[in-house]
């Protein structure tokens, strides 16, 4: 009951009040008196209370029901139509009833058994042609809302997709990540052909990758697999046995990834952690029943954190609110850093 005033309680303020009891009350009064017979001044003042405290209630359960019923606009118009028609009625019925047997107890000493058989069908036909006039309203602007919010949402995951290409690509061509690649390529030239012509068949294959998925949302897990097996390659040139990247994820048809998500976390523990031959950093990308996929790190923080901490992860959150209900999981404890990724099925995105 606390929170129902609390979130209410815009429309309980006196000034609300007053308005909706003044404004419903002398206009539906104006309205209907003329079909009575002459009526003298304490008639229509009683008139107007009984009409202003009909408005009130049905203008908060109205509203009540306009916001309370958690069937979508969008997803389900049919029945989120049919089920608000239905209890507009019922609310109405009852709110009609209770003024009238307020009103006759109040001002006439007549008791509800008295009262409730005598309504004429006619006042209710009257109340619930005024509830349609306030319902269309409220769920009018119920149906508007939900979907400026779906609007700004798209947009938001728009955005957050237009910055995750942006984060991917800078973080692969940025200076640091071309350097580090020249030089590794460098070294391996004198050293080895054929390992590096791997590492430029390897290099290409990554940053084909992304702007293959630069447009699209969702990718299969399988071609994100393929995609991150092509950018560990590198990561393991250039840090040797420091870095281990151990990926047993069963490859499954039918199941989707937002793209970029499995590297970008390997990026994470990389840039965020130590890794060195006294420190040797170790990610395991592993399935965790059938519908999640986890990376996990140990861990060992640098000092000095790159800027823009969480950024990435914040980016993933976002990009699975636009398919999924719930989020991903991000764990920090006993030595160890993860974050599970649920697995998009196709069916979920139609």
């Amino acid at each position: 009951m606390t929170n129902i005033f609390r979130k209410y309680r815009s429309f309980l303020s006196l000034k609300t009040l007053l308005t909706l009891f003044l404004g419903g009350g002398l206009i539906i009064t104006l309205i209907f008196l003329p079909l009575s017979s002459e009526s003298g001044v304490s008639d229509v003042m009683l008139s107007i209370l009984f009409n202003g405290l009909l408005t009130i209630g049905l203008g908060f359960v109205n509203g009540f029901i306009a916001e309370e019923v958690k069937i979508s606009w969008l997803e389900q118009p049919i029945k989120r139509f049919v089920v608000s028609f239905l209890l507009t009625i019922v609310a109405t019925l009852l709110i009609a009833a209770s003024v009238q047997v307020f009103m006759s107890y109040s001002f006439f000493g007549r008791s509800p058994l008295e009262v409730l058989p005598n309504i004429r069908t006619e006042y209710y036909y009257n109340v619930l042609m005024i509830t349609l006039v306030i319902s269309t309203f409220l769920h009018g602007r119920s149906f508007l809302l939900e979907w400026r919010k779906s609007i700004e949402e798209a947009e938001s995951l728009k955005r957050a997709h237009l910055t995750s290409q942006y984060e991917s690509l800078k973080n692969q061509v940025n200076p640091h990540f071309l350097f580090n690649s020249l030089n590794v390529l460098t070294a391996l030239v004198h050293k080895d052909a054929d390992l590096s012509e791997k590492f430029i068949r390897q290099l290409s294959d990554v940053y084909r990758y992304v702007l293959e998925v630069s447009e699209q949302e969702l990718v299969p897990l399988e071609k994100e697999l393929k995609a991150l097996e092509a950018y560990v390659f590198l990561l393991k040139i250039r840090f040797g046995n420091n870095l281990t990247v151990d990926i047993d994820v069963p490859k499954k048809e039918h199941q989707l990834i937002p793209p970029l998500s499995l590297q970008m976390l390997v990026e994470n523990a990389v840039k965020h952690n130590i890794i060195s031959k006294e420190q040797p950093l170790k990610i395991s990308i592993f399935r965790e029943a059938d519908d999640r996929v986890v990376v996990e790190n140990n861990l060992q923080k640098k000092d000095q954190q790159p800027h823009h901490l969480g950024i990435g992860l914040e980016n993933i959150k976002k990009r699975y609110q636009r398919f999924l209900k719930e989020d991903i999981i991000i764990e920090e404890k006993e030595g160890y850093f993860r974050v599970v990724l649920p697995v998009i099925r196709v069916e979920e995105t139609v």
